[in-house]
């Protein structure tokens, strides 16, 4: 019945800048269908989604959380830090060799990631 999560949508001030911004994190295209305000970022087989926030759904930390799995937990980090996320829970040992933490963007909602650490 339930194959997949397709759609992730995130609830922002500015669809423009926060699309800008995960196509950078993510290092993925900005994909426009039919229209300039009809877009959305290609992250593998996921797309993500912006919508105005408004006051029935506004950007926030509550609420759920998209945990990504990364290839390097340190990198993934430090390049969301870099561009302005701050780290806002963890990182937690996952205690089966992996770390995950959230980080909110610039625009107030989560993201998380887990994955291995970068052995120094």
């Amino acid at each position: 019945m339930f194959q997949r999560i397709a759609e992730l949508m995130y609830f922002v001030p500015d669809r423009h800048a926060a699309a800008a911004w995960y196509a950078e994190l993510f290092d993925a295209p900005i994909i426009y269908l039919d229209r300039p305000d009809h877009f959305f970022v290609s992250v593998g087989d996921q797309e993500i989604w912006f919508h105005l926030a408004d006051r029935k759904v506004s950007n926030g930390t509550a609420g759920q959380v998209a945990y990504w799995r990364v290839d390097c937990f340190d990198t993934a980090l430090e390049k969301a830090t870099q561009m302005g996320a701050v780290l806002y829970r963890g990182p937690l040992d996952r205690g089966d060799g992996s770390w995950m933490c959230q980080v909110k963007d610039p625009f107030g909602n989560l993201l998380g990631f887990f994955g291995q650490r970068r052995s120094d």
